[in-house]
C-alpha cells in the first residue's frame, strides 16, 4: 500500500513539474507579418514603379440594365466621378457628375427629362453632349451661358448590354472603334448564341497585370499548372503552350492587323499526376488536342476569349475598369453557341473564374520593373512594354493624381 501511495505521489509530482515547465518555459514564436498591400507605403511604392493608372482606351463603365426606367447611374472610376443616363431618344450618355452651377452631384436626385438630365439643386438641364438646355428661372440662356455651363461629355458605345466610354488624358477623339465583339452581339441577337453567366470581382492591382500574362509563357507552367478545379489542382497539373502576336487580333473570325490589338493562343498539351510527365492522366492529351483557346486583346482593358470545343464555341468578354489606380472592377460575361449544353458552358465558366484567380496573390503583391532582368526562355516582355506604352500620353500621369496622394 505504501509503495502504491509512493508511486502515485511520484507520478503526481512528475505531472505537476511537466505542467510547470510547459506553462512557464518560453516558447519560440513566429514574428509578426507587417507587410500590407493596402497600406499607403506600399501604394506609394507601386505608384513609383507602375505606369499611370488610367490608360487611354474604351472602358466599360456600366451596364444597359443600369439605365432602364429613367434611372441615373453614378460611376466612380478613372480618377473622376461620372453619371450615365438614357434619354427619351434611347441614346446612352455619360457626363462628368457635378453641376457647373453650384456643384451638385447629378447622380443623387437628378432626373431624366426628355433627352436631358436635370440637376436636383436648381433644375438646370443638360443634354447628352453636356450642353445646358434649360435653366427654369431665367429667359436669357445665351450661347455664352451655355458654353460656360457645359459639362464634359464622353463618347459612348453600347455593346452586348454594356456602356463603354472613350477615355483619353489629352481629350482626343477615339483612336479606334470597338469591333472584336460585334459578331458575338449579332449571334446573340439572331439566337445563335445564348448568355451563360456574368461575374464581377474587385482586384487590388494595376490594370496592366492581366494583359502582361500574354508575354509570360513560363508562368503558365507554375501558377496555371494546377488544374483549376477545387480539390484537384493539388494532384493534377497541366502543361501549356502559348503564342502571342502584338499588333493583330481576330475581327469577325479573321485575323486583322491593328496596332491596338493583341492575338494570344493557348493550348493545354495534357494533364499529369503531380505534374510528372511519366504519370499522364489517361486520354487527357487526346481530349486537349480537341480544344483551343484564342484571345483577342482589344486595347489594354478588354479581352475576347474563344474556347473552341467539339461541342461548339464558348466565348467570354472580360473588361477591366480602373476604379482607382490599384483597384480594378473586373467583369466577365460568358456566352455559348446553341450546340453547347448549358450545364457544360456554366461549369466551364466556373473553371475560368478559378483560373483567373490563380494569379491573384502574385498580382496584388508585386511591383512592375520597367527594365526587368530577363534571361533566355523569358517571354516577349519588351514587345509588351512597347505595345502597352501606346495607351499613355503626356498627361496620363496627372489624371486622377489626387487618388495617389494617400
Amino acid at each position: 500500500l505504501c509503495d502504491s501511495k509512493l508511486g502515485r505521489y511520484a507520478i503526481g509530482t512528475a505531472c505537476l513539474a511537466a505542467a510547470y515547465n510547459f506553462l512557464l518555459t518560453p516558447k519560440q514564436q513566429k514574428t509578426k507579418e507587417h507587410f500590407d498591400n493596402r497600406s499607403s507605403r506600399f501604394k506609394a511604392l507601386q505608384q513609383k514603379h507602375f505606369p499611370p493608372g488610367f490608360p487611354n482606351t474604351w472602358h466599360a463603365v456600366c451596364n444597359a440594365a443600369d439605365l432602364t426606367d429613367g434611372q441615373v447611374k453614378s460611376i466612380s472610376a478613372l480618377g473622376t466621378e461620372l453619371v450615365a443616363f438614357r434619354g427619351a431618344d434611347g441614346k446612352a450618355a455619360v457626363l462628368d457628375a457635378f453641376c457647373p452651377h453650384m456643384g451638385a452631384h447629378l447622380g443623387f436626385g437628378g432626373q431624366v427629362v426628355g433627352n436631358t438630365i436635370q440637376c436636383p439643386f436648381h433644375g438646370w438641364s443638360f443634354d447628352g453632349s453636356g450642353t445646358c438646355q434649360r435653366i427654369p428661372y431665367t429667359t436669357r440662356l445665351t450661347e455664352e451661358v451655355k458654353e460656360g455651363a457645359k459639362i464634359k461629355a464622353y463618347e459612348t458605345r453600347e455593346l452586348l448590354g454594356r456602356i463603354f466610354i472613350w477615355f483619353d488624358a489629352e481629350g482626343r477623339p477615339p483612336q479606334w472603334d470597338l469591333a472584336a465583339g460585334l459578331d458575338l452581339e449579332e449571334a446573340v441577337t439572331r439566337g445563335d448564341c445564348y448568355p451563360v453567366a456574368m461575374r464581377c470581382s474587385i482586384f487590388h492591382q494595376h490594370c496592366c497585370e492581366m494583359h502582361m500574362n500574354s508575354a509570360d509563357p513560363f508562368h503558365f507552367q507554375t501558377l496555371h499548372a494546377p488544374l483549376p478545379i477545387p480539390g484537384l489542382g493539388r494532384f493534377i497539373k497541366g502543361i501549356h503552350r502559348i503564342r502571342t502576336i502584338y499588333g493583330e487580333g481576330e475581327i469577325r473570325g479573321k485575323v486583322e492587323k491593328h496596332q491596338h490589338l493583341t492575338l494570344f493562343k493557348e493550348k493545354t498539351m495534357g494533364l499529369y499526376l503531380f505534374g510528372k510527365k511519366r504519370w499522364p492522366v489517361p486520354f487527357s492529351a487526346t481530349v486537349a488536342q480537341l480544344i483551343d483557346t484564342v484571345v483577342t486583346f482589344e486595347g489594354p482593358n478588354m479581352m475576347h476569349f474563344k474556347l473552341i470545343t467539339p461541342l461548339g464555341t464558348i466565348r467570354q468578354i472580360k473588361t477591366i475598369l480602373p476604379i482607382e489606380p490599384f483597384k480594378q472592377q473586373v467583369e466577365m460575361y460568358w456566352y455559348a453557341e446553341k450546340s453547347v449544353p448549358r450545364i457544360i458552358a456554366y461549369l466551364l465558366s466556373l473553371i475560368g473564374k478559378v483560373a483567373l484567380e490563380q494569379d491573384l496573390e502574385v498580382w496584388e503583391n508585386k511591383l512592375y520593373w520597367k527594365e526587368p532582368v530577363l534571361v533566355e526562355g523569358d517571354g516577349p516582355f519588351q514587345e509588351f512594354f512597347d505595345w502597352y506604352g501606346q495607351f499613355y500620353s503626356q498627361s496620363s500621369s496627372q489624371v486622377g493624381r489626387h487618388q495617389l496622394e494617400w
